[in-house]
């Protein structure tokens, strides 16, 4: 039989913040890392994206990519309205998909949600 106790039930991995916020940052390093062994393609679109496409393999990661990217940009569109977050938010996350990538928009987005929904948790139970 179970016995209860007194441990409260917020823990430490109550809340997923902690891990998007380490996602973000890793998804922020780990493309650049890759990108930057060889700089010349980033510095000509042309030779980036006949690296992108160079085969089957690499044309097929980066269709997914793409799907998902556009996939998340609904998503957040969505979410933003839902939680009454302004839109202009948006500039943020394809910004950072297009400059960094979805590895480091998706967490962030997926943090900073958590964020309002903490905010407009605390505005409830206070009024």
């Amino acid at each position: 039989m179970l016995r209860s106790t007194n441990v409260p039930a917020k823990s430490l991995f109550s809340s997923p913040k902690p891990l998007y916020l380490f996602f973000t940052i890793i998804g922020k390093i780990a493309p650049w890392f890759w990108l930057l062994q060889d700089p010349t393609a980033l510095l000509s679109p042309t030779l980036f994206l006949q690296a992108t496409f160079a085969n089957p393999t690499a044309t097929a990661w980066a269709n997914d990519l793409l799907i998902s990217a556009i996939a998340f940009f609904c998503f957040a569109w969505i979410e933003l309205k839902r939680l009454d977050v302004s839109r202009s938010w948006m500039f943020i996350y394809v910004g950072l998909t297009f400059g960094v990538g979805l590895s480091c928009s998706l967490p962030f987005f997926l943090y900073r949600r958590e964020q309002v929904l903490d905010s407009q948790s605390k505005k409830l139970s206070k009024g």
